[in-house]
């Protein structure tokens, strides 16, 4: 098939879910078509036509078995419809290698729910499939070395190279193997319908709530400059200090690609947060107010479970809220800082990984080819 544009949408943190993008992309562009890789944030930007001459391209790493936040809201509100147009749909997964074995990571709806939107919006559906890359929740573990994320990536490009040679053959690419594998990942989604939806909320207001810079900080603002979704604010210039917003996905750039390993994950904090959490809940208040306010006596306890669960779920994201502020203001106290950067495990973290051929400011513009 002769595309005359592909156009290649990305979110990616590390670059994993860029760096696949990229290998689609020199292909296009190998066979003629006019290429550009954007990332979601600029996507109005971007050169899309009509017709099976363009191919579009969706390229993402799998959050809790979903897309990231930014891919759901760009491919639902802002992705146009497709009227013809060819897409393929990407999903990076952590792919663990532990010794010669490389063990595969799970997509889930990270891939399926791409490729109905897709669908929908009347795409032709020409491919999707999931593929490791090396690991990269950085705040739970070290970077993996880079003889163990070349082996991952060795192992792992070829069925993305298969997917290459199906789509610019006028073929369809999807790998039954693949699929099935998938579909076992979305079992826990039959089990408990909310769980993609709770996660991509955790790592909003929780994950994202325990990020700050260490006392090893240069100030040279360029996690704030780098980030995809700007959600690190710069407070102060003299001495800078850093906030990350609601708008934080906890995609790990900001701590991949910091040159000094400043920014930190505060696990001791974070234990901190899940204690006080973890007793407030809308039974404690009612209680409270009961025992001050007489008219409320009258409520009875325990609350059904229909009403406690979605007011618990909103108490505990307002707690979680109110608990980061009261940690970044802590952090400009010079001795709590230095507690909380020395009690952490990031701190001890020797290696943290980003795609090895992929610099941060790579991500940050459309790139044409």
């Amino acid at each position: 098939m002769t595309y005359q544009n592909a156009t290649f949408f990305f979110v990616s943190g590390t670059g994993n879910s860029f760096r696949a993008a990229s290998w689609m992309a020199t292909r296009a562009k190998s066979n003629g078509a006019r290429t550009q890789i954007v990332p979601v944030e600029l996507a109005a930007e971007a050169h899309l036509e009509r017709g099976n001459t363009q191919l579009v391209g969706i390229y993402h790493p799998a959050h809790g078995l979903m897309p990231p936040w930014s891919m759901i809201h760009f491919l639902v509100f802002k992705l146009p419809r497709g009227q013809g147009a060819h897409g393929v749909v990407v999903s990076t997964r952590g792919g663990i290698p532990i010794g010669p074995v490389v063990i595969p990571g799970g997509s889930g709806l990270s891939l399926f729910f791409p490729l109905l939107i897709l669908l929908l919006k009347g795409y032709n559906i020409r491919g999707g499939i999931g593929i490791d890359m090396p690991c990269n929740v950085l705040n739970i573990h070290w970077g993996v070395t880079k003889s163990s994320a070349d082996r991952v990536l060795r192992t792992r490009t070829r069925n993305h190279q298969r997917l290459e040679y199906a789509i610019f053959s006028n073929k369809r690419f999807f790998s039954m193997r693949n699929l099935l594998w998938e579909l076992i990942w979305c079992i826990p989604f039959a089990l408990y319908p909310a769980l993609p939806l709770l996660y991509l909320v955790v790592s909003r207001v929780f994950m994202a709530k325990v990020m700050f810079a260490d006392t090893t900080c240069k100030q040279c603002g360029a996690c704030a400059r780098h980030c995809p979704r700007g959600a690190i604010e710069i407070k102060n210039k003299k001495p800078m200090r850093l906030l990350w917003s609601h708008r934080c996905e906890a995609c790990m750039r900001c701590m991949g690609f910091c040159r000094h390993k400043s920014v930190q994950a505060s696990h001791s904090w974070a234990v901190v947060t899940a204690y006080l959490t973890s007793w407030i809940s809308s039974d404690w208040i009612a209680q409270q107010l009961a025992s001050r306010i007489p008219a409320m006596s009258r409520i009875p306890f325990p609350l059904p479970t229909w009403l406690t669960e979605p007011l618990n779920m909103l108490i505990t994201f307002a707690a979680l809220i109110v608990l980061y502020y009261l940690f970044y203001h802590l952090l400009k106290l010079n001795p709590i800082k230095t507690f909380f950067s020395y009690t952490t495990l990031t701190k001890l973290y020797r290696r943290r990984y980003h795609e090895p051929n992929t610099r941060a400011r790579d991500m940050t513009h459309i790139r044409n080819l």
